[in-house]
């Protein structure tokens, strides 16, 4: 059974060999008065069959999976295949188009979590009840699926096996968002994704794609992630 991963609020697709690589910003501290970011893995609390090493940082009660700078493995979702992107490329925000000194190093670009693509389908929509882009990525698997993170302090790495079919959100957005007045600036994180000094402003667009038809836990909330534009997913280089 395939099972399907939402990518939600700042992440940048990095277009290398082979595939995509994820790159989430450190938004942890961003400065000039933004709303501190947060990265998180998000499932059905009653999806999950084992975790291990993850102590404190979770919310079991809600399926929030807290992470801290690391490397994420999806299972087959990093495999050698064929990955389509022609759904989802050319319809996110180019940063490099919002300031042409922008340009990405994955090594050096401060980042809270990345991971590779090489598998499966991508595409974008909006968020549900929002405007602001998301991606889909539709991994070919049967079973369980393990989630490896990699804590890029040398600490011990953190695993969860879930369900075959399970759909994921990872997400990188401020808490406790209760409405669009807080999304100025948003932007102005993916900076630290750039090698080079670059200003970024929030985009003015309005998305060329359909609204999201999931139905993951994320969307469903008391206070569901409905972002604008200004906390949308983007694509570089």
């Amino acid at each position: 059974m395939p099972y399907t991963v939402q990518f939600v609020g700042l992440v940048c697709f990095y277009r290398e060999k082979g595939g995509r690589q994820a790159l989430l910003p450190d938004g942890r501290e961003p400065g000039d008065g933004i709303d501190p970011h947060f990265a998180s893995i998000n499932v059905a609390r009653d999806a999950v069959e084992e975790s291990s090493g993850w102590n404190g940082d979770t919310d079991i009660a809600r399926g929030i999976f807290h992470l801290d700078p690391c490397e994420i493995s999806l299972e087959e979702g990093d495999s050698s295949g064929a990955l389509d992107t022609r759904e989802h490329d050319g319809k996110l925000p180019q940063l490099r188009q919002m300031d042409a000194n922008f340009e990405i190093d994955p090594e050096r670009a401060e980042t809270i979590a990345r991971l590779r693509i090489r598998h499966g389908r991508l595409s974008a929509y909006t968020v549900p009840k929002g405007t602001a882009i998301i991606s889909q990525l539709d991994v070919p698997h049967d079973g369980p699926i393990t989630i490896t993170v990699t804590p890029r302090d040398g600490s011990p790495r953190k695993t969860l096996r879930l369900k075959p079919g399970t759909e994921i959100a990872i997400a990188n957005t401020a808490r406790g968002y209760k409405g669009n007045e807080s999304e100025a600036g948003h932007f102005r994180i993916y900076e630290k994704l750039s090698k080079n000094p670059v200003r970024l402003s929030d985009p003015h667009f309005k998305p060329a794609v359909p609204p999201s038809p999931s139905n993951h836990v994320l969307f469903r909330r008391p206070v569901p992630v409905n972002l604008n534009t200004n906390c949308s997913n983007t694509g570089c280089c």
